[in-house]
């Protein structure tokens, strides 16, 4: 598992998931890489905004567990119960979320 976090939420300790580059493209550093205090602050002075980290240190307050999305959706799609191209959309939208958030489990 692994999150994209913007900087200025990174914390030294966190393990960098992905190479971070800068805004000219050049590598700053590898997969695996700990982050320290000292890199944080070279990020933040080479225009880097985002970096992934192993896990998932942060929750940030928009997101649900998948299970709670489900229950909305199903919610949402209630009143069309037979509606067949309705009920494909919602059969669509699940799956995707089943299939892109395994990771987040």
């Amino acid at each position: 598992m692994r999150q994209r976090i913007p900087v200025s939420l990174a914390k030294p300790g966190m393990k960098v998931a992905a190479e971070v580059r800068d805004e000219m493209g050049r590598t700053l550093c590898g997969p695996g890489t700990e982050l320290n205090a000292e890199l944080l602050e070279k990020f933040s002075k080479l225009g880097v905004k985002f970096v992934t980290v192993e896990g998932h240190p942060i929750t940030f307050p928009w997101e649900r567990p998948l299970e709670k999305d489900l229950k909305l959706l199903e919610a949402r799609f209630a009143k069309v119960a037979r509606d067949e191209r309705l009920l494909k959309l919602k059969e669509i939208i699940r799956n995707y979320w089943l299939e892109t958030r395994k990771e987040d489990e």
